[in-house]
């Protein structure tokens, strides 16, 4: 089961596994997780109707998001299963999965 978010992360890249803009470690809620492997990644749209509001020029040049999931652990804890997704310069936390 997966418990869905829209929390905003502090990324640091290049996980070796995940390419040159792939997660490495994150910060969530103030703690931060080691990225330990990529389990995949992919595109997906996202929903830019919702950020664009009263803007009447239209979707945003990029609708696309980057999504990595990912087991990841925080320096005492247990490991756990993580998507995040990068829209354009900033990253969320989408999806913790149970």
């Amino acid at each position: 089961m997966a418990r869905r978010h829209h929390d905003p992360v502090a990324v640091r890249g290049e996980h070796p596994a995940a390419g040159a803009d792939g997660p490495r470690d994150f910060v969530w809620r103030g703690r931060r997780y080691t990225v330990c492997a990529v389990l995949a990644s992919w595109q997906e749209r996202r929903a830019w109707w919702r950020e664009v509001g009263d803007d009447p020029s239209g979707p945003p040049p990029n609708p696309q998001r980057q999504v990595w999931r990912v087991e990841a652990a925080p320096p005492s804890g247990t490991v756990g299963v993580f998507d995040l997704g990068r829209d354009d310069d900033h990253w969320l936390l989408l999806r913790a999965h149970d």
